[in-house]
């Protein structure tokens, strides 16, 4: 780290600094409460300090050979002065002490600074991806299935096939299942029930939202949706999902009622030695 810029691990303390910045990241997504952020959020955290103040945060996850940057988020009045790189830098150092080789995150598609940072740390852009909204009446609209399709919760002995045929990093799936309260569902195709290839969803109610959420083809949105909504909490009249890389699942929730969030970029490269 720089002399003027130091990062240093998130403790309980943080939790204010955490909801003080997170608005900055312009998702309208709920700040967590203070139990949550210090169970699934502080553990992968880091702190960045400028003198005595906290100026900004790191939201790091390791997904075995690939660090998952989740959240970058500087202060106001500490941009442009080389704290995003500083955030980055020390992102790159835990991942490197824990044995990953590349890293991703996705960035806001109109956040141009910030692409031009991760760009010239050797990320490209892979694919775009938009986080959407809907309401539960949407299932109706939506193509009907197909028969033969059903619905179970995922065995911790597919996760690795499931990334692999949706070309997810190794241990997106785990780390779903390590947070407490979520539900990983997957569709089993009757015709070839050994084809990894099919849909699944990794749900956290009380978001509400799944993320990864995966398709092989958009008829298949529909019977993944209505495996999840029991599993929904009952005041919840809405639930989002992210849709990667795939403009025809997007078209079709789009067309049945859907709205969108926002749009973003998902960026991907090794991790340089220098940052």
């Amino acid at each position: 780290m720089s002399a003027f810029f130091s990062a240093r691990p998130a403790t309980a303390a943080d939790y204010d600094t955490y909801a003080r910045l997170f608005p900055e990241l312009g998702t309208d997504d709920p700040t967590l409460s203070r139990e949550v952020w210090g169970v699934e959020l502080m553990p992968h955290t880091l702190i960045l300090e400028q003198g005595s103040e906290l100026i900004g945060y790191a939201y790091v996850v390791v997904l075995k050979e690939t660090g998952y940057v989740r959240h970058v988020v500087v202060a106001p009045e500490a941009r442009g002065k080389g704290a995003g790189r500083a955030l980055m830098r020390a992102s790159a150092e835990r991942f490197r002490a824990a044995g990953c080789s590349r890293w991703c995150l996705n960035v806001k598609v109109e956040n141009t600074v910030a692409i031009a940072l991760y760009s010239s740390l050797g990320m490209a852009k892979m694919y775009e991806s938009t986080p959407m909204r809907l309401s539960w009446d949407v299932l109706a609209r939506l193509p009907g299935g197909e028969e033969g399709i059903t619905a179970r919760a995922i065995d911790p002995r597919e996760d690795a096939a499931l990334e692999a045929a949706f070309g997810l990093p190794i241990g997106s799936i785990t780390v779903c299942r390590a947070r407490a309260g979520w539900v990983l569902l997957r569709l089993v195709d009757a015709a070839q029930p050994e084809e990894a290839r099919v849909g699944f969803a990794c749900f956290n109610p009380s978001f509400p939202g799944s993320f990864p959420f995966r398709v092989a083809r958009p008829k298949l949105v529909r019977p993944l949706l209505e495996a999840v909504r029991p599993h929904a909490r009952p005041e919840d009249a809405f639930t989002q999902v992210v849709v990667e890389g795939d403009p025809e699942t997007k078209r079709a929730l789009i067309e049945a009622g859907a709205s969108v969030r926002m749009e973003i970029v998902n960026m991907e490269g090794p991790i340089p030695e220098r940052v």
